[in-house]
């Protein structure tokens, strides 16, 4: 009989139409070949999947929107992000489990719900508590901020200051803390040098056995953003392509299209469709991989961002070039030309994007070595060892 563990998240990782809710599925995946699983988190808009063997889901009602929270914030200075004051609604379902289950493992899927912590030391004080970071929030935090102006200026200011405190405090409190980058290790070493020990990095990962398929369709002339469209670096990176590079390659390429595919899609995103009938915008969909798999190129035109892109990792699993910033690619292990394209001017992005375009063999040689760099580095079975050496 397998060992009971408590799993807390803010979002059910089913169905898997996200980048956060690939990498805690895909956790919660590799845990429940070791443990009988308990997940708690928020009760979503489907019904939930619950039928992995060895899974039991408990839901709770979501009560902070994302206006309360930022009113909340304000005087317990705490992030801002609704995640953070996920104590208000899963604190008497987090005693209830512990106490009728006495767990020795808990894992906390988002350094954001840090605040679960102290929860489970009042109830299991001798617990081994380990945190999935995702993002180093306050880093994340102090890059909205230098975007905003004014009061609101102030406002994300103050809200990288809390971040980071609660980083530290979490540092303290928590076992282990997990990382998707080397990047995010060392700024959450930088926080405490006596909680270094603490940090490892996993990097983000997928099944590829959840990418396969019978049928290989033909490759459109299509350029793909996939992501959620309200978050706010995807947002940024939409509206920059839109502005700075698109125009650049509809003139060498006027037949192109641009497909967006993401749920819950910004507002001033969804206004591209209306200035200019090339940009197509999906919303929400079943299968992003259906879109990626007919694609020409992959964008990932980011400004902003923490941890490593997911969907520059099924891009790869997909055999999709992927065009990126720097900062689209941080934290990836990648070499220019060989398995990702780089380019941080506008001119240079649109000059790579019109040449995977217009040369198929081209993709083809940098998707095949993108796809065996993803085999190698970012796939389950090369991931699962040290996840279950360390949880």
């Amino acid at each position: 009989m397998k060992e009971k563990m408590l799993f807390i998240s803010a979002e059910n990782p089913f169905p898997q139409d996200s980048g956060g809710k690939l990498r805690t599925g895909n956790i919660l995946g590799i845990l429940l070949g070791k443990y009988d699983v308990d997940l708690l988190t928020y009760r979503g808009k489907e019904p939930a999947e619950s039928s992995l063997p060895g899974l039991t889901l408990h839901e709770v009602e979501r009560s902070v929107t994302y206006r309360k929270a930022m009113l909340r914030s304000l005087y317990t200075w705490r992030n801002c992000s609704y995640m953070s004051h996920v104590d208000l609604d899963m604190r008497a379902s987090i005693e209830r489990l512990c106490a009728e289950n006495g767990y020795n493992q808990v894992l906390i899927s988002h350094s954001l719900l840090g605040s679960c912590v102290n929860i489970v030391r009042g109830q299991l004080p001798d617990a081994v508590i380990v945190t999935d970071a995702h993002n180093f929030e306050s880093g994340l935090s102090a890059q909205l901020a230098h975007k905003k102006n004014g009061l609101s200026k102030l406002f994300y200011s103050l809200n990288v200051l809390w971040t980071r405190r609660d980083e530290l405090g979490l540092l303290k409190k928590t076992s282990l803390l997990l990382t998707t980058s080397e990047q995010d290790r060392q700024s959450f070493e930088a926080l405490s040098q006596a909680h270094a020990h603490k940090v490892h990095v996993i990097p983000n990962f997928i099944r590829i056995s959840d990418y396969f398929s019978r049928t290989v369709p033909s490759k459109e002339k299509w350029i793909i953003l996939p992501g959620n469209m309200n978050y706010f670096p995807n947002v940024n990176a939409a509206l920059y392509f839109y502005r700075e590079i698109y125009p650049l390659i509809k003139a060498r390429i006027p037949d192109v299209k641009w497909y967006i595919v993401g749920r819950d899609v910004h507002p001033d995103v969804s206004a591209l469709t209306e200035q200019d009938s090339s940009v197509v915008i999906t919303g929400y969909v079943d299968s992003v991989a259906e879109y990626i798999r007919k694609a020409r190129v992959v964008i990932a035109p980011l400004l902003e961002g923490s941890g490593t892109r997911l969907k520059i990792l099924e891009a790869w699993a997909l055999k999709t070039p992927v065009v990126s910033t720097s900062k689209g690619a941080e934290g990836l292990k990648y070499e220019h030309s060989f398995n990702l394209m780089i380019a941080d001017a506008p001119e240079e992005f649109a000059r790579v994007v019109v040449q995977l375009l217009e040369h198929p063999v081209e993709c083809e040689r940098l998707a095949e070595q993108a796809y065996q760099t993803l085999l190698a580095n970012y796939e389950s079975e090369s991931v699962s060892g040290k996840l279950l050496s360390l949880v």
